[in-house]
């Protein structure tokens, strides 16, 4: 019975020693960032090596995206529009900003028979121009966007 004791009396004993680790992880979920719980048990800003950690992920993302981009060109080029629609999507899904997935895609759609998607997709990019400041692009890309609303209109097939 006195090992008993001696077992509760040690976990409760541990139990009661961590209650403060416990509640600096409650605490640091609070903040904003990227905090880690030291030995001590203090919580330690780390967001300057997070922000690099962040930044190296967006460019192997950014780099992915690429990589299935120019994969779909090459794709579309050999008259694989269906595997080119997927490289673009999975490039657009990795970056979301994509503009110039977006117009490929387009003429993957429009090759594919998906006209109307191929509509949403250049309205997509010339919004995605329009956001970053360069409406001389969007306003090139209106011209073959009006033609493929022109061609779902009078179905010119």
């Amino acid at each position: 019975m006195l090992k008993l004791r001696h077992l509760i009396s040690g976990f409760s004993f541990i139990a009661i020693s961590t209650l403060s680790l416990f509640q600096n992880v409650v605490i640091a979920q609070d903040y904003p960032g990227c905090y880690i719980i030291n030995s001590s048990g203090k919580v330690v800003n780390l967001d300057p090596l997070c922000k690099k950690r962040n930044e190296e992920q967006r460019l192997r993302i950014a780099m992915k995206a690429n990589e299935l981009y120019q994969q779909g060109r090459e794709r579309g080029r050999n008259g694989q529009y269906k595997e080119a629609f997927d490289d673009f999507t999975q490039a657009i899904n990795l970056n979301p900003d994509f503009a110039e997935a977006y117009i490929y895609r387009s003429h993957a759609r429009t090759l594919t028979g998906d006209k109307q998607g191929a509509v949403t997709d250049f309205q997509k990019a010339i919004d995605i121009y329009k956001a970053r400041g360069r409406a001389d692009i969007a306003d090139m890309l209106l011209t073959p966007l009006q033609a493929l609303k022109n061609e779902i209109e009078w179905g010119d097939e």
